[in-house]
Protein backbone atom coordinates (compact mmCIF):
# COMPACT_ATOMS: atom_id res chain seq x y z
CA UNK A 1 0.00 0.00 0.00
CA UNK A 2 2.97 2.21 0.73
CA UNK A 3 3.48 2.90 -2.97
CA UNK A 4 -0.23 3.41 -4.46
CA UNK A 5 -0.32 6.78 -5.48
CA UNK A 6 -3.14 9.37 -4.45
CA UNK A 7 -1.84 12.04 -7.07
CA UNK A 8 0.56 13.15 -9.97
CA UNK A 9 1.94 15.05 -7.35
CA UNK A 10 3.97 12.44 -5.29
CA UNK A 11 1.98 11.79 -2.31
CA UNK A 12 1.00 8.17 -1.18
CA UNK A 13 -1.52 6.97 1.13
CA UNK A 14 0.28 6.05 3.58
CA UNK A 15 3.95 7.62 2.46
CA UNK A 16 5.33 10.51 4.46
CA UNK A 17 3.38 14.22 4.39
CA UNK A 18 6.50 15.90 5.33
CA UNK A 19 9.51 17.18 3.97
CA UNK A 20 12.54 14.28 2.26
CA UNK A 21 15.93 15.14 2.89
CA UNK A 22 17.78 17.39 0.73
CA UNK A 23 17.23 21.53 0.27
CA UNK A 24 13.95 23.11 1.36
CA UNK A 25 11.88 25.13 -0.69
CA UNK A 26 11.02 28.71 -0.35
CA UNK A 27 7.25 30.15 0.20
CA UNK A 28 7.25 31.55 -3.17
CA UNK A 29 8.36 28.69 -4.73
CA UNK A 30 5.77 26.21 -2.82
CA UNK A 31 3.47 29.56 -3.92
CA UNK A 32 4.16 28.66 -7.84
CA UNK A 33 4.14 25.19 -7.37
CA UNK A 34 0.28 26.00 -6.06
CA UNK A 35 -0.39 28.23 -8.65
CA UNK A 36 0.73 25.69 -10.90
CA UNK A 37 -1.61 22.70 -9.23
CA UNK A 38 -4.76 25.05 -9.44
CA UNK A 39 -3.65 26.59 -13.16
CA UNK A 40 -3.54 22.81 -14.52
CA UNK A 41 -7.26 22.32 -12.98
CA UNK A 42 -9.00 24.34 -15.82
CA UNK A 43 -11.07 26.27 -12.91
CA UNK A 44 -10.97 29.86 -13.23
CA UNK A 45 -13.04 30.56 -10.56
CA UNK A 46 -10.22 28.84 -8.08
CA UNK A 47 -7.87 31.02 -6.22
CA UNK A 48 -5.12 30.61 -3.63
CA UNK A 49 -6.50 32.12 -0.54
CA UNK A 50 -3.73 31.70 2.17
CA UNK A 51 -0.62 29.64 2.51
CA UNK A 52 1.01 28.28 5.43
CA UNK A 53 4.62 27.38 6.14
CA UNK A 54 4.58 24.79 8.72
CA UNK A 55 8.12 22.72 9.68
CA UNK A 56 6.51 19.37 8.29
CA UNK A 57 4.79 20.77 4.92
CA UNK A 58 3.49 23.99 3.24
CA UNK A 59 -0.80 24.37 3.19
CA UNK A 60 -3.03 26.07 0.84
CA UNK A 61 -6.16 26.88 1.25
CA UNK A 62 -8.01 27.26 -2.29
CA UNK A 63 -11.04 28.83 -2.29
CA UNK A 64 -13.87 29.81 -5.10
CA UNK A 65 -14.08 33.29 -5.95
CA UNK A 66 -17.55 33.58 -6.70
CA UNK A 67 -18.77 32.27 -3.59
CA UNK A 68 -15.84 32.35 -0.79
CA UNK A 69 -16.31 29.12 -0.24
CA UNK A 70 -13.31 26.76 0.41
CA UNK A 71 -12.70 24.36 -2.65
CA UNK A 72 -9.48 22.57 -1.49
CA UNK A 73 -6.97 22.50 0.99
CA UNK A 74 -3.39 21.36 -0.70
CA UNK A 75 0.07 20.27 0.76
CA UNK A 76 3.45 21.28 -0.80
CA UNK A 77 6.11 18.67 -0.20
CA UNK A 78 9.08 21.00 1.24
CA UNK A 79 11.60 19.62 -0.36
CA UNK A 80 10.44 18.49 -3.74
CA UNK A 81 7.58 21.05 -4.25
CA UNK A 82 4.81 18.32 -4.96
CA UNK A 83 1.09 19.42 -4.35
CA UNK A 84 -0.93 16.98 -3.38
CA UNK A 85 -5.01 17.00 -2.04
CA UNK A 86 -4.36 17.14 1.95
CA UNK A 87 -5.69 13.90 3.55
CA UNK A 88 -8.53 13.56 5.97
CA UNK A 89 -11.30 16.03 5.87
CA UNK A 90 -10.71 18.00 2.59
CA UNK A 91 -10.61 14.12 0.86
CA UNK A 92 -13.51 12.56 2.81
CA UNK A 93 -15.85 15.32 3.72
CA UNK A 94 -15.54 17.69 1.28
CA UNK A 95 -19.01 16.83 -0.73
CA UNK A 96 -18.20 18.88 -4.11
CA UNK A 97 -14.16 18.43 -4.29
CA UNK A 98 -13.67 15.56 -2.41
CA UNK A 99 -12.62 11.64 -3.26
CA UNK A 100 -16.45 11.43 -3.34
CA UNK A 101 -17.77 13.67 -5.55
CA UNK A 102 -15.51 16.00 -7.36
CA UNK A 103 -12.98 15.81 -10.12
CA UNK A 104 -14.60 12.36 -10.80
CA UNK A 105 -13.39 10.67 -7.41
CA UNK A 106 -14.85 7.49 -6.25
CA UNK A 107 -18.10 8.21 -6.87
CA UNK A 108 -18.26 10.18 -9.77
CA UNK A 109 -19.50 13.85 -10.42
CA UNK A 110 -22.41 13.98 -7.92
CA UNK A 111 -24.43 16.73 -6.48
CA UNK A 112 -23.48 18.40 -3.19
CA UNK A 113 -25.14 19.51 -0.22
CA UNK A 114 -26.40 22.73 -0.43
CA UNK A 115 -26.03 23.42 3.36
CA UNK A 116 -24.16 22.28 6.35
CA UNK A 117 -26.95 21.36 8.94
CA UNK A 118 -23.69 22.63 11.45
CA UNK A 119 -23.67 26.64 11.75
CA UNK A 120 -20.26 28.41 11.64
CA UNK A 121 -20.88 29.07 15.57
CA UNK A 122 -21.77 25.81 16.43
CA UNK A 123 -18.56 24.38 14.63
CA UNK A 124 -16.43 27.10 16.84
CA UNK A 125 -18.42 25.85 19.83
CA UNK A 126 -17.71 22.37 19.06
CA UNK A 127 -14.36 22.93 17.66
CA UNK A 128 -13.51 24.76 21.18
CA UNK A 129 -15.00 22.17 23.71
CA UNK A 130 -12.49 19.64 21.48
CA UNK A 131 -9.40 21.80 22.58
CA UNK A 132 -10.70 22.60 26.10
CA UNK A 133 -11.03 19.08 26.63
CA UNK A 134 -7.29 18.59 25.12
CA UNK A 135 -5.65 21.09 27.78
CA UNK A 136 -3.89 24.25 27.48
CA UNK A 137 -4.92 27.82 26.49
CA UNK A 138 -6.44 27.22 23.57
CA UNK A 139 -8.88 29.11 21.23
CA UNK A 140 -10.49 27.89 17.58
CA UNK A 141 -10.14 30.93 15.84
CA UNK A 142 -12.24 31.82 12.89
CA UNK A 143 -13.77 28.87 10.45
CA UNK A 144 -13.37 28.80 6.88
CA UNK A 145 -15.89 26.66 5.53
CA UNK A 146 -15.80 24.17 3.03
CA UNK A 147 -17.97 22.23 1.48
CA UNK A 148 -19.11 19.83 4.21
CA UNK A 149 -16.68 20.97 6.79
CA UNK A 150 -15.17 23.80 8.55
CA UNK A 151 -11.58 24.45 9.29
CA UNK A 152 -9.76 26.35 12.47
CA UNK A 153 -6.57 27.18 12.48
CA UNK A 154 -6.44 27.22 16.28
CA UNK A 155 -4.45 29.49 18.27
CA UNK A 156 -2.62 29.18 21.65
CA UNK A 157 -1.41 32.63 23.34
CA UNK A 158 -2.35 34.36 20.07
CA UNK A 159 -0.54 32.37 18.17
CA UNK A 160 -1.44 29.79 15.50
CA UNK A 161 -0.89 26.13 16.91
CA UNK A 162 -2.44 23.64 14.49
CA UNK A 163 -5.26 23.04 13.01
CA UNK A 164 -8.43 20.69 12.84
CA UNK A 165 -12.17 20.30 10.95
CA UNK A 166 -15.45 19.79 12.52
CA UNK A 167 -18.22 17.74 9.87
CA UNK A 168 -20.83 20.04 8.69
CA UNK A 169 -23.45 17.51 9.19
CA UNK A 170 -21.64 14.46 12.13
CA UNK A 171 -20.29 17.02 13.66
CA UNK A 172 -17.06 14.73 13.72
CA UNK A 173 -13.69 16.60 14.46
CA UNK A 174 -10.23 15.54 12.84
CA UNK A 175 -7.33 17.09 14.22
CA UNK A 176 -4.63 17.69 11.21
CA UNK A 177 -1.59 16.06 13.03
CA UNK A 178 0.46 15.70 9.61
CA UNK A 179 1.69 19.82 9.86
CA UNK A 180 3.98 20.33 12.48
CA UNK A 181 5.11 23.74 13.92
CA UNK A 182 3.75 26.65 12.64
CA UNK A 183 6.24 29.25 10.70
CA UNK A 184 4.36 31.88 9.13
CA UNK A 185 1.53 32.68 6.39
CA UNK A 186 0.29 34.79 3.21
CA UNK A 187 -3.14 35.58 2.81
CA UNK A 188 -3.29 35.96 -1.43
CA UNK A 189 -6.67 36.23 -2.34
CA UNK A 190 -8.54 39.43 -2.95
Amino acid sequence: MAGMALNPAGFSMMGSLGPSAGQRISIDRAQQSVQSFVDRNGNSDLEIDELMEFDQNFYALIKERSTGIGAFELLVNKTTGAVGYEPGPDMMWNTKYGMMRGFGGMMGYGSMAASMLVTAEQATQIAESWLYRRGGDYSAGTPDAFYGYYTFHFLKAGRIDGMLSVNGTTVQVWFHSWHGNFIQSRELAG
